[in-house]
């Protein structure tokens, strides 16, 4: 059986393909379909199917990566030299 989510934010299915959240009045651009309307029950099967990632899945997706320590840099005073 496949599980139903409620999204916060309506879901649209921009002309060129890519997904964005939120209301009618923020689209970037027109011709965006609506897949999910914010309240309501919708199938994340068909959701998927529609391009849509889950946020909780992206989270659970990606370790961070440590970055390597960084070698201290040595800075070394110079006197001037007085030779006038």
């Amino acid at each position: 059986m496949s599980e139903y989510i409620k999204p916060e934010k309506t879901i649209w299915k921009m002309a060129d393909g890519s997904i964005f959240e939120g209301p009618m009045a923020e689209l970037p651009k027109s011709g965006a379909s609506k897949i999910a309307k914010a309240g309501v029950e919708v199938s994340k099967e068909w959701l998927k199917a529609q391009g849509w990632a889950d946020p909780s899945e992206k989270k659970k997706a990606a370790p961070v990566k440590k970055s390597a320590p960084k070698k201290k840099v040595e800075t070394k005073a110079v006197k001037p030299s007085e030779d006038k």
